[in-house]
């Protein structure tokens, strides 16, 4: 979510207000000269992320201690300390923001003897390695939270007590300096990939999200999303889906799309006889999938491309299938809620013409399939992404509707500024945490422990990620949650036989939907908020519409032709037959509708003829078919005289 969000909607307003000051936000508090301050720290953010894409990075080293020093001086000022400083930046918090530009100084100013002198760092490099640990530390805590905090002290303390642990896990163990200059002066600790990633391809395609916001893009997908289903039965359930899907594609934050989407469909689902926590998690679990939904996906991607050496378009490319798969499964489960409730349509006046419709989105369409065309065509994502972004601009004046002034131009680039903020914490947090699972080779060791847990059985190393995903997603964003497992059970999974690019996109699924998942489902508790929902019946809800996002992994893992590795026509045929038809039948099981109401003794049974067809095999397929085929005739025996509700 950015720093501060302006909604129509009043009610909607005060929720996500509070979402915000709970979080730590404090900009719209401070006083007008701060705020001033740092939108002018925010435009040069920006402008420096774009110059050095346009024109050519800095060294590493440099272009990721200031993009880190912008990040850190923002999220000091703008994220508080203590309730009490709400409405004021303290001295300390002024210390900790010049602290952190002071260190890109030093880098900037000692980098030529920085890199003639290798790995023999001095009293002073030691210092303030120490200090970026603790202002990254601390800039977490108050943008992120303690969970990642905690994580990244648990690994600093295994870095150092190595020879004090049992078995695999100990290691020689590394003093205080060692620890330091490792994070400080290498690139495999805080400016590791993911800063990397973060200063590059991230930042880009925030701004070119930012300059779609501005434009109108998201109000205009909307209006196209309800153009295509506002007709139909729980259209407005069917138009979340649509229009987070659409913007999904660019911009990859499953809380931009709840705030975005939600204050205009959740109350248009209420009005149509959807409950509360229901229209809350139809939100949640639809914008939740933005992150792996192609072109865009979410900074994790973008990482997973850093890490595997796989190219960013082959990687949205073999997550279009399973992400086209999962928006079937969530528009599935709308559709049987729509028709168990014979919930009523929205009128015809209400739904705006399609045709209409679609002439006034081509001027932000257009930059879409520019940013397609030019990743197809072989251009890095950056460059993809800043030349969508200039003709986004340029297209913009197309249309007054869509038309950049003065005031849009400066909400775009500040917000880019202040949506990047957390993202870039986390990513330099993370660095840490990679940092010492390099430094002390705890990946390959747990990926052992692993294999030896599981006997070496795909399914069960599958299932043991799974779970390690979603309690990792407890208190981890996406982004932390990918990094760490990618580094620990993704090479399991490798060597169980899963396709590379099949074994990090399991975890990124997992990750994702650990946001829609009790307790923390960050999500679906602001859906609720919008939705005037109980926030733990909305997360149960929102669980149950994504129920697929359960089942497509371990399909995509079984059956790689999925991800177009290794395609074969009967590979893929077997595949998506059996998914398709997994997927019609766990919607029916989760809501409890399939052609009509389903007992609970045939939603048990149906079920696990889904589980039979998840694992490959002729006898488990055949069993699966036969259960799923009796219990399909079952129902439309008993329900063969009742007229089906209109959907």
């Amino acid at each position: 979510m950015g720093l501060f969000k302006k909604r129509e909607d009043k009610i909607v307003d005060i929720d996500l207000h509070e979402l915000e000051v709970e979080s730590g936000n404090r900009l719209e508090h401070l006083p007008s000269p701060i705020r001033k301050l740092v939108a002018v720290v925010a435009i040069a953010w920006t402008v420096f992320q774009v110059y050095t894409a346009l024109f050519g990075l800095f060294p590493a080293m440099i272009q990721r201690m200031t993009t880190l020093s912008f990040g850190l001086f923002l999220c000091f000022i703008c994220f508080r300390m203590r309730k009490a400083d709400t409405h004021k930046v303290p001295v300390y918090d002024w210390v900790l923001a010049l602290a952190a530009v002071g260190l890109d100084v030093y880098i900037i100013s000692t980098f030529s003897t920085l890199v003639k002198r290798g790995g023999n760092p001095t009293q002073m490099d030691i210092i303030c390695g120490i200090i970026l640990i603790l202002l990254v530390l601390e800039a977490t805590r108050r943008a992120v939270g303690k969970p990642l905090v905690i994580v990244a002290l648990i690994f600093l303390l295994y870095a150092y007590f190595g020879p004090y642990l049992p078995g695999m896990i100990s290691h020689r163990g590394y003093s205080v300096n060692r620890i330091s200059s490792q994070m400080f002066l290498t690139a495999e600790g805080i400016f590791g990939t993911p800063m990397a990633v973060m200063t590059t391809f991230v930042y880009s395609f925030v701004v070119f999200g930012c300059f779609l916001e501005v434009t109108g893009g998201a109000r205009l997908f909307i209006d196209l999303a309800f153009a295509m289903t506002g007709r139909f039965a729980g259209g407005p359930a069917k138009t979340a889906v649509v229009a987070s899907g659409l913007l999904g594609t660019i911009s990859g934050s499953g809380l931009a799309n709840v705030v975005t989407t939600g204050s205009f469909t959740i109350p248009l689902m209420k009005s149509c006889g959807y409950d509360p926590t229901f229209a809350g998690g139809v939100e949640a679990s639809s914008s939740s999938a933005g992150q792996i939904m192609p072109p865009v996906m979410g900074a994790a991607a973008f990482i997973m491309a850093e890490t595997t050496g796989i190219p960013y378009l082959k990687i949205c490319i073999s997550a279009a299938l399973p992400a086209v798969l999962y928006y079937m499964c969530v528009f599935l489960s709308v559709d049987f809620e729509a028709r168990r409730c014979h919930l009523k349509t929205v009128d015809k006046d209400q739904v705006p013409p399609f045709l209409p419709t679609l002439k006034r989105c081509y001027p932000l369409l257009l930059p879409i399939l520019t940013l397609i065309v030019m990743l197809i065509i072989g251009f890095t994502p950056l460059k993809a992404s800043i030349y969508a972004t200039v003709a986004m601009i340029l297209m913009s004046f197309l249309s007054k509707e869509t038309r950049l002034n003065g005031k849009r131009t400066f909400d775009a680039l500040t917000k880019a500024a202040y949506n990047s903020v957390t993202v870039c914490v986390a990513c330099a947090v993370c660095g840490i945490v990679t940092g010492v699972i390099t430094l002390t080779g705890l990946g390959l060791k747990l990926s052992d422990l692993i294999l030896r847990a599981s006997g070496g059985h795909l399914f069960l190393t599958l299932l043991m990620t799974m779970i390690a995903s979603i309690i990792l997603g407890m208190g981890l964003p996406t982004t932390a949650k990918y990094i760490v497992l990618s580094a620990i059970a993704a090479p399991a999974l490798v060597k169980l036989g899963v396709p590379l690019v099949g074994a990090h996109l399991f975890i990124l699924y997992f990750g994702v939907i650990a946001e829609v998942t009790p307790p923390v489902a960050l999500t679906s508790y602001a859906a609720a908020a919008v939705a005037k929902a109980p926030g733990v019946k909305t997360a149960l809800q929102g669980l149950k519409i994504s129920i697929g996002a359960f089942f497509i992994p371990f399909m995509f893992c079984y059956y790689p032709s999925l991800l177009f590795v290794d395609t074969s026509f009967g590979g893929m045929l077997s595949g998506l037959s059996s998914s398709f038809i997994g997927m019609i039948c766990l919607c029916g099981c989760s809501i409890g509708y399939f052609f009509g109401p389903l007992k609970t003794w045939k939603r048990i049974f149906m079920f696990l003829g889904v589980a039979l067809l998840m694992h490959p095999g002729i006898l488990t397929d055949l069993f699966g078919a036969a259960v799923i085929i009796l219990m399909i005739l079952l129902q439309k025996r008993e329900f063969k005289n009742t007229p089906a509700p209109a959907a």
